[in-house]
């Protein structure tokens, strides 16, 4: 029997980077939300700061930002004054949190899968990927009732049966989900955690 790989043969080593690199970075997950509110933020102080100096160059200024206070205060106040340097360092504690959240990818929604094409993307979302796990799982003979948990590149399995004493059960169940993730083939290798629990005796 040929298959379609025999057939077509395998792509060059520098193609299927390519195509792997593309998927992956189609499917990184985004820090969408941080970075809408604090978009709307600096937007609000720019919108504030613009409208005093506007206001103050026509001369009726709007009073909306203590202005004057802060104008004394920067005046009397030098760099090394202790009041200074706490404001600068939770300044830039806080300009470094958010690049830290803007770089540290999001909870992903998608499990990328291989295709050796650049230019074909493939990936299945979590709960697709549940049900095609779970599917696996409930064709082998004794499982009753089956549960699975995505979180990152961990599955749980947790099976109940109601079949006494089947010690294999979890090493069976492993192995049909790894054939059906085989299948499937997705670009980052996932670990499979089976828990069974027994019919009492």
């Amino acid at each position: 029997m040929t298959t379609v790989e025999e057939a077509l043969g395998r792509p060059d080593q520098g193609v299927d980077r390519r195509a792997r690199r593309v998927a992956v970075h189609t499917f990184r997950p985004r820090r969408s939300w941080p970075a809408v509110i604090t978009s709307l933020v600096i937007l609000v102080v720019a919108v504030v700061a613009a409208a005093e100096v506007i206001a103050a160059l026509a001369g009726s200024p709007l009073g909306l930002v203590p202005v004057g206070a802060a104008t004394g205060y920067a005046a009397a106040s030098t760099w090394s004054a202790p009041s200074v340097q706490i404001a600068s360092a939770v300044l830039a504690s806080i300009g470094l949190a958010l690049i830290v959240i803007a770089l540290a990818p999001g909870r992903g929604r998608w499990t990328a899968l291989r295709t050796d094409d650049p230019a074909l993307v493939v990936g299945l979302t979590r709960p697709a990927l549940r049900r095609a796990v779970a599917a696996a799982a409930q064709d082998v003979s004794g499982v009753d009732e089956v549960y699975v948990a995505v979180r990152g590149n961990v599955i749980r399995l947790y099976v109940r049966t109601g079949m006494r004493g089947a010690m294999g059960l979890p090493g069976e169940v492993t192995a049909a989900v790894e054939r059906r993730l085989e299948e499937l083939a997705p670009l980052r290798s996932i670990r499979i955690l089976t828990h069974v629990r027994y019919a009492e005796e």
